[in-house]
């Protein structure tokens, strides 16, 4: 029995690797920071920015992918990493709706604590040439560690191009 599971494993895995594409991504990101002030209701605003990054998209089957990546973005004056992990459906031969978990990391000095939040994305993307593709997440924030976490809310639209390399 532990062969046949090993064996299986191993073909699993040989069969993602075989359909494992490394990409390079970049694009704006439009990140919303919507403080509460307690009695005093709340204020919000919008800030553009940019960013780049990385990902490796593993075939999980014929229409479902993994994707893990890394994102380095710079709106105004706040610097963050992205790290989301997106589960893709294909619907359609060119295009796949996306969703998935979004790890944020600020890494501004001045943010006594919370620096680290957790975000769900969900979006789309569409693959218009040879290995090109565009796709666009909305990103909203589920928590945030720490003070500044309870008083916070840090939510991305990203709009970005990449090019997969097999």
């Amino acid at each position: 029995m532990k062969k046949v599971v090993l064996v299986g494993l191993f073909a699993l895995l040989t069969t993602a690797m075989a359909q494992a594409q490394f990409s390079l991504q970049g694009g704006v990101n439009n990140v919303t920071v919507k403080v509460d002030l307690d009695e005093f209701g709340s204020a919000s605003d919008s800030e553009l920015g940019f960013f780049v990054g990385a990902g490796y998209e593993l075939g999980l089957s014929e229409k479902f992918y993994l994707e893990p990546a890394i994102l380095f973005s710079i709106v105004s004056d706040l610097t963050a990493l992205y790290v989301p992990v997106i589960l893709k459906y294909g619907v359609a031969e060119d295009f796949k709706v996306t969703a998935g978990p979004q790890l944020n990391i600020l890494l501004e000095d001045g943010i006594p604590d919370g620096k680290t939040g957790v975000d769900l994305g969900v979006g789309g993307e569409y693959t218009f040439a040879e290995g090109w593709f565009a796709f666009a997440r909305y990103a909203f924030q589920v928590s945030r560690g720490g003070d500044f976490g309870e008083l916070t809310d840090i939510n991305t639209f990203t709009l970005g191009v990449g090019k997969k390399f097999n």
